[in-house]
């Protein structure tokens, strides 16, 4: 059994009246894919943002409730949030590459959190990351050349080895592939599959059939509430609750 990485306990979220995320509890496993589904609206993004404080961005947003990594709060005003963002990194819905070299790209985080010595370390964790992201074999003779010139699964994929470049414990991922072509989309659903031997990694996904590729554990969310979470393929072959065996049934997305 995968050893729980991060806890949520009954959060709320609040942007000025509207109360977007009703008491919220889960549990995020090490080594393990979750993914999160839902209609759009239903708080499945809300909640993924709470996971690295992305919502401390959005000035009307209020969050209540306690969400542990590693035991400790992570709303604990005391704690680094650059810090927190390197232990939980986040991969966003289109990639969005620096406009830098591919090199540079990777290397960012690790000289911004003072990871290498020198150059030649800094060269192996470049070298690291983009072969965990499955990209070095397609860009290692061309590695000054300008990120925003790959195609758009090859950003999406860079994006993922500058997360990992930093070495996290968790990965969030907002809608990865929704910017993709189905043959980009695959080759990033296999990297998802091969990163969850090393991270815990969290998925929100409109896909249905890419949640039953992917993740081991799924969460229906529904007008802000979770309703269900279980094994995937128990909430799409035994779902508990009828609004999830509606959703999973395409009566309403």
């Amino acid at each position: 059994m995968s050893e729980i990485r991060m806890q949520a306990d009954d959060v709320n979220v609040f942007y000025g009246e509207n109360h977007a995320l009703k008491g919220v509890s889960m549990e995020v496993k090490s080594r393990h894919v979750t993914a999160l589904i839902g209609p759009s609206g239903c708080g499945k993004s809300t909640f993924l943002r709470c996971l690295n404080r992305m919502n401390d961005t959005i000035e009307i947003a209020r969050i209540k409730g306690k969400i542990l990594l590693d035991g400790e709060n992570i709303n604990d005003s005391a704690l680094d949030i650059t810090l927190l963002r390197q232990r939980v990194g986040m991969v966003f819905q289109k990639p969005n590459p620096f406009p830098k070299s591919i090199y540079d790209n990777v290397a960012y985080g690790p000289r911004l959190h003072g990871m290498a010595k020198n150059r030649e370390e800094l060269d192996e964790i470049v070298e690291q990351a983009l072969t965990s992201a499955g990209l070095w074999e397609e860009v290692y003779d061309r590695l000054e050349a300008e990120a925003l010139g790959l195609s758009g699964g090859q950003q999406q994929r860079l994006c993922i080895a500058r997360t990992v470049a930093v070495s996290p414990e968790v990965i969030l991922m907002d809608e990865p592939c929704s910017a993709l072509d189905p043959i980009a989309t695959g080759t990033v659903e296999r990297l998802i599959l091969e990163l969850a031997k090393d991270y815990a990694i969290v998925i929100v996904t409109h896909n249905m059939q890419q949640a039953q590729r992917v993740a081991g554990t799924t969460a229906f969310f529904h007008l802000g509430d979770m309703v269900e979470m279980a094994a995937t393929k128990d909430i799409f072959e035994n779902p508990q609750d009828p609004r999830t065996k509606d959703y999973v049934a395409g009566a309403f997305g």
